[in-house]
């Protein structure tokens, strides 16, 4: 097979015919590590390539590369497709030295050594690549990619894929540009569809700039999607700096109720130190806050554990327990809540409907069947006080002093408006821990309950920030009713239109089953191996591919995505957009300046 045929001109890059290279050899490697949820262990199937010796390759390749390693088939030349991981210059007199010879002849060695790199044919390139699982042919001069199982065969040559190739092979025509491919000149474009589809995942340490990659993230899927609704559990206070150009369309909920004044809730707003510096006027988050506030766009989560989420079927249950229990007048308890199914079936009205939903003359349908049920219960009956209690429940809480405020929303509600108005973007400023999980398990749960049950169509995505917060591995007390909602959310959204991406500084504690429902997912620097270990269990990574991400500054990213990408579970390095460009500009020229 040509080194360089005319017609794969194009497809590699050749560096000015710099770059030779050849397979030396096949490896695996195998790392384990012992966590407190048990061991680890990843395994890494990987090729050795030998490369003639010169510093711009070099160089090149500590960028992450794609490398084509040329394998016949039956059908014809093919190449099978790798990712390089890791280069090392190699010089042939390095291999004998070691402490045991003596430091003078040490010190000869190496200036010999260092006298020879690139003069000398005892130097050498030694890559490292992983396979991507795909084998590429050449159709008229364009790379053509496919599922493939194929191992080189030793001696095979290799190529660096062109930036074309590369944009061939990872790139979605007319996708969504989420970030430069890292050492390329190239965008990596993806399917905005399939990405929230099936759910994201963003995993770093802090400092990463996962908040910043969050809401450029969602700006451009927003920009692109005019239809898309958004959803965001702030429990850091980020996101209305973040996407304070998007505000204007959508509202801003806080579980911490400020009053009229907004300039407490502006000073809990955190405000990247780098965007800080570039403005001149620091009372522009005033006044922005001021204007949402005036329009009405400001809200507080209204928590209490009042009787305001009573339903049909919690009355459903007062009467089951009476007759279930076979207390006095048990049977005049079966015949009302006979009544009582018999009629809302008929009006086709759920038994999950709030009663406050219900109709006033529904209403009083309800409380006349129990006072109709009161007069059969004798007196000393241990029901008639379960069911005077629940007549006094009931009127009070369909009276006209119990219509909700405007100004306070409980989670249900939250969920109601995010699927039934015109706003796109909601926040939820939840600082507290457990009043943001509260929030969450009633949000998603009275979310999933709308979509199924009532039809609504629209698209929904949700954003947990800190997701550990919400669905921790071992979900035990208040952790479980969130646990489960952000499951059921995972497992069943995308039936219904409601989607999610949740960020992480902890992978590891995170909820397995969640984490395995993620398609597509972006990580950075993640200091703890047992985190890394972690990902490259559950996504079928190679563990050595992901080690790269300790070397990676602020805003520079491994992404992989099994549906959004073009060949699929393919690691890409990327640099993502700087979203504090897109504030200050926004802050720059609105009146808030």
């Amino acid at each position: 097979m040509a080194a360089e045929s005319e017609e794969g001109a194009d497809v590699f890059d050749s560096m000015d015919g710099r770059f030779q290279a050849r397979l030396k050899g096949l490896r695996t490697m195998t790392k384990s590590f012992a966590g407190t949820a048990g061991p680890i262990e990843a395994t890494t199937n990987y090729a050795i390539l030998e490369a003639k010796f010169d510093l711009k390759v070099l160089d090149r390749l500590h960028e992450p590369s794609f490398v084509a390693i040329e394998r016949s088939t039956a059908s014809g030349p093919s190449y099978m497709v790798y990712e390089v991981f890791n280069v090392a210059p190699m010089h042939f007199q390095m291999l004998g030295v070691s402490a045991s010879v003596p430091q003078q002849i040490r010190e000869e060695f190496l200036d010999r050594v260092s006298e020879s790199w690139g003069g000398s044919d005892e130097t050498w390139i030694d890559i490292s690549a992983v396979p991507t699982g795909y084998k590429m042919a050449i159709d008229r001069g364009r790379p053509q990619f496919e599922r493939s199982r194929l191992i080189p065969l030793y001696g095979s040559r290799a190529h660096v894929l062109s930036d074309m190739a590369v944009k061939e092979f990872l790139c979605v025509k007319d996708g969504l540009k989420i970030g430069d491919v890292s050492g390329l000149k190239i965008g990596l474009e993806v399917d905005p569809e399939a990405l929230i589809r099936y759910h994201i995942g963003i995993f770093g340490f802090t400092g990463v700039g996962k908040s910043n990659l969050t809401a450029n993230l969602l700006r451009k899927l927003m920009e692109r999607d005019p239809s898309l609704r958004v959803c965001i559990i702030d429990v850091s206070g980020e996101y209305p700096v973040h996407l304070a150009d998007k505000l204007s369309f959508g509202r801003l909920y806080s579980t911490e109720d400020y009053g009229e004044d907004v300039r407490i809730l502006a000073q809990s707003q955190v405000v990247p130190e780098t965007l800080e510096a570039r403005l001149n006027d620091q009372g522009w988050l005033v006044g922005m806050l001021q204007g949402l506030k005036a329009q009405g766009r400001i809200k507080v989560v209204d928590l209490s554990e009042t009787m305001t989420t009573w339903t049909l079927q919690k009355v459903y249950e007062v009467l089951s327990s009476i007759a279930e229990d076979k207390k006095t007048g048990y049977l005049a308890a079966e015949h009302c809540l006979d009544e009582l199914r018999k009629h809302f079936m008929s009006k086709g009205i759920p038994r999950r409907t709030e009663l406050l939903n219900l109709s006033r003359e529904d209403v009083e349908f309800i409380i006349g069947q129990l006072n109709d049920l009161k007069g059969k219960m004798h007196e000393k009956s241990g029901a008639l006080k379960d069911i005077e209690e629940a007549v006094e429940i009931i009127t009070t809480l369909t009276s006209e002093k119990a219509e909700p405020s405007t100004d306070h929303r409980r989670p249900e509600d939250v969920a109601k408006d995010l699927l039934s108005g015109e706003d796109r973007l909601f926040i939820v400023y939840a600082p507290d821990p457990d009043e943001a999980r509260s929030f969450v398990a009633r949000f998603l749960g009275r979310l999933l309950y709308l979509k199924k049950v009532y039809g609504y169509r629209q698209k929904v995505l949700v954003v947990l920030d800190e997701a550990q917060e919400f669905a921790p591995g071992d979900a035990r007390g208040p952790y479980e009713d969130s646990s489960k909602a952000v499951e059921a959310l995972l497992r069943q959204g995308r039936k219904y239109r409601a989607f999610a991406l949740i960020s992480t500084q902890r992978v590891a504690r995170l909820n397995t089953n969640a984490l395995q429902q993620l398609h597509s997912y972006f990580v950075s620097t993640l200091p703890r191996s047992y985190d890394r270990m972690v990902i490259a269990e559950s996504f079928s990574l190679d563990y050595s591919v992901l080690e790269k991400t300790s070397q990676l500054s602020t805003g520079e990213w491994l992404f992989v995505s099994y549906k959004a990408t073009r060949q699929k579970n393919v690691p890409v390095f990327i640099r993502a957009e700087n979203n504090e460009d897109a504030v200050y500009e926004f802050i720059r020229t609105s009146n808030a300046t």
